[in-house]
C-alpha cells in the first residue's frame, strides 16, 4: 500500500513538472516578407518557431481569431497569390505529438495586403550630363524598402540584360560615351520572386565637356 501511493505521488510530481515545462514553451509567429505593406500576388510565409524545441515532436496550428486555418507538421504556413482577402491578424500555437500538452499561443501578427503594385523611382547623382570618366551613381528608391532586391536595365526593360543589386545603388565607376542612353529600375523580393512595376525610364547623358 505504501509504495502505491509512493508511485501515484512520483507520478504527480512528474506530471506536475510536465504541465509547469509545457508552459514555459513560448511560441514566436514571423512573417517573410516583413513588409510592412505586402502586395497582391506576392507568396507570403509564416513561420512559428517554438522557444528552445526543434521542429519535429510537434504538431502546428494557425489562427485567424478563433479560426483555424491551418495545421501542419512543418512549423510553416506558406499563402500563395495573396490577397486582400487575407488581410487578417494570425498567431499560431505548436501541440506535443507523443505526450499531452501544447506551447503558448504566439504573438498575434497583421497583414496588410494591398492591390496596387508598387513603382520605384529612378535617379541619378546627375542632374544634366555626366563627364566621361566620372563615377554615375543610379537611386531605384521604393518607400516600402523591405526585403527587395533591385533591378537595372538599359535601353530596353528586358529581364535578361538586368543588373541585381542588394541595395538600391548601383554605380557607374568610370562613365565612357557608350554607357549613355535610358535606363529602368525595378524591385524583386520573395520565392518565387515577385516582381515591381518598372520605374519611369531615365536619360543618362555623357560628355567629354
Amino acid at each position: 500500500m505504501e509504495f502505491r501511493s509512493l508511485s501515484v505521488i512520483l507520478l504527480l510530481i512528474s506530471l506536475v513538472r510536465v504541465e509547469h515545462s509545457q508552459a514555459q514553451y513560448k511560441t514566436v509567429l514571423t512573417v517573410k516578407p516583413k513588409g510592412p505593406q505586402i502586395f497582391s500576388g506576392e507568396t507570403v510565409t509564416l513561420t512559428c518557431s517554438i522557444s528552445g524545441q526543434t521542429v519535429t515532436g510537434w504538431k502546428y496550428y494557425w489562427f485567424s481569431g478563433d479560426k483555424k486555418l491551418h495545421s501542419s507538421d512543418e512549423n510553416y504556413y506558406v499563402i500563395k497569390d495573396i490577397n486582400r482577402h487575407h488581410s487578417l491578424k494570425y498567431r499560431c500555437f505548436g501541440s506535443l505529438k507523443w505526450i499531452r500538452g501544447s506551447s503558448q499561443f504566439s504573438n498575434e501578427v497583421t497583414l496588410r495586403v494591398t492591390a496596387e503594385k508598387p513603382k520605384p523611382e529612378l535617379t541619378s547623382n546627375h542632374k544634366v550630363a555626366a563627364l566621361i570618366g566620372n563615377p554615375v551613381v543610379l537611386y531605384c528608391e521604393l518607400d516600402q524598402s523591405a526585403g527587395w532586391r533591385f533591378y537595372s536595365s538599359k535601353h530596353t526593360q528586358n529581364p535578361e540584360n538586368e543588373i541585381k543589386t542588394e541595395t538600391h545603388s548601383y554605380t557607374i565607376c568610370s562613365v565612357s560615351v557608350s554607357d549613355g542612353g535610358q535606363y529602368w529600375c525595378r524591385a524583386g523580393r520573395g520565392n518565387p520572386v515577385y516582381y515591381t512595376h518598372y520605374s519611369d525610364g531615365l536619360w543618362i547623358k555623357v560628355t567629354g565637356e
